[in-house]
């Protein structure tokens, strides 16, 4: 019968703990990484850039939509996003929280939307929130997927209107 002495767990122990602080992730790092790339966004969203708010999305996104089909694929992701853009009077969407996995390979986000749409007596106000995922892809992070629901069932008028 073999006993284990300490120097087999001494060895065992450095054998299976060798390279992990290299591979530590700087979770704090990360957040303010995916932080600056959701205001970048956020900010081209808002001037209706639709070329830069694309290159925030990765090839093989998905968006979700309340009472629309999936959209699959960032070509299909560009249409939708110019199609909304000529649509919408103004876009804005503040970020609440965002939380990366230990790994440091993928975040989440969630926050609100307010939406002005054009109306056929006047402008109208849309509210929501999104959930998104964010995965890094060879250093930087994108937009792997989008959920947006609205907080009331159709868009309301403005006030003052």
């Amino acid at each position: 019968m073999r006993f284990i002495t300490k120097t087999t767990i001494v060895v065992l122990y450095t054998v299976l703990t060798s390279g992990c602080e290299s591979s530590m992730v700087d979770i704090a790092a990360e957040t303010e990484a995916v932080r600056e790339r959701s205001v970048a966004i956020a900010a081209a969203e808002a001037a209706k850039e639709v070329e830069t708010v694309l290159t925030f999305w990765a090839d093989d996104a998905i968006m979700q939509f309340y009472g629309a089909p999936q959209i699959n694929g960032k070509d299909a992701v560009s249409e939708s996003v110019k199609g909304y853009f000529a649509y919408v009077k103004e876009f804005k969407g503040t970020s609440s929280h965002i939380e990366v996995s230990a790994a440091g390979d993928l975040a989440y986000e969630f926050g609100v939307n307010r939406v002005i749409l054009p109306g056929p007596t006047g402008d109208l106000l849309a509210m929501g929130k999104y959930l998104l995922i964010w995965k890094k892809i060879e250093g930087e992070w994108y937009i792997s997927a989008i959920s947006v629901t609205d907080d009331t069932p159709s868009p309301v008028a403005m006030e003052g209107q």
